[in-house]
């Protein structure tokens, strides 16, 4: 792997639904139109970061549905080139397998489909997930922050439960292809074998701690910046910059003062 900060290329990774099956378990945001301008807000702000601290934008949307409004946003920009769209419809499977399933699916699909992520190859690459309708507003930050090297860099917490944050992660492509590969057979919830009320985050945590071990991959578990996100979620109509204000300052707190404390 190549090391070397001033070689790296940065490309943010959206993940997109804008029409979700009827039914998806703790899911209430559901009204396509007010998902779409979510993404639109939230894609506003990633086009702004292009040529500042990334290289590009990957935006995968599983739901077939229409991105005609975020297209004329990168045009306006100037940003064409420098942006890709990948639509296609990828909610054939239970609903009851839950959006972990689907999110990681829509990721093989996304990985495998892009032409812009391919587009590098003399340099490291660098893949930022992100939930396409949340804004990280210190995404510059985080980035500048990056470890030299590493397969996976998330956020892994121990409490209240063992899991990782899977809204905000980032992975070179030969880290996603040993370690993350598929993986999305082994978070579907609500089956028989796994425990009720168990989320694909702690499914993906335990993934994480048996395969990239097995692999003898590079996994660094917490992020150096503490990300600040802005956005509505899904499960309860409730945001991050208002309700949970409090949150990122304690974690950004803990995280300098006890950074032995996974919260």
């Amino acid at each position: 792997m190549n090391s070397n900060p001033g070689s790296t290329k940065n490309l943010i990774f959206l993940t997109a639904t804008i029409t979700p099956k009827p039914g998806v378990p703790n899911l209430k945001r559901t009204d396509p139109e007010q998902r779409l301008q979510d993404y639109a807000k939230a894609f506003s702000f990633y086009l702004d970061q292009v040529g500042t601290c990334c290289d590009g934008i990957v935006f995968v949307e599983n739901s077939n549905s229409d991105v005609s409004l975020l297209r004329n946003l990168a045009e306006e920009k100037g940003l064409v080139d420098q942006v890709e769209f990948i639509v296609f419809q990828g909610l054939d499977y239970p609903v009851h397998y839950d959006r972990g399933y689907g999110e990681f699916r829509l990721l093989d699909y996304g990985m495998s489909a892009s032409e812009l992520i391919k587009q590098f190859p003399d340099c490291r690459t660098v893949i930022w997930k992100v939930t396409g309708r949340y804004i990280v507003r210190n995404l510059c930050q985080a980035i500048s922050s990056q470890p030299q090297s590493f397969d996976l860099y998330c956020n892994c917490r121990n409490y209240p439960k063992h899991w990782v944050d899977t809204y905000f992660m980032a992975w070179t492509p030969e880290g996603y292809e040993t370690c993350f590969r598929d993986v999305y057979h082994r978070l579907k919830t609500n089956v028989p074998g796994i425990p009720s009320g168990i989320a694909a985050e702690e499914l993906f945590r335990s993934w994480v701690e048996q395969r990239f071990i097995k692999e003898n991959a590079k996994v660094v578990k917490r992020f150096r910046v503490t990300p600040a996100i802005e956005g509505t979620r899904g499960a309860d109509n409730r945001g991050y910059a208002t309700d949970n204000a409090w949150k990122f300052q304690l974690r950004a707190g803990i995280a300098k003062l006890l950074p032995w404390v996974w919260i």
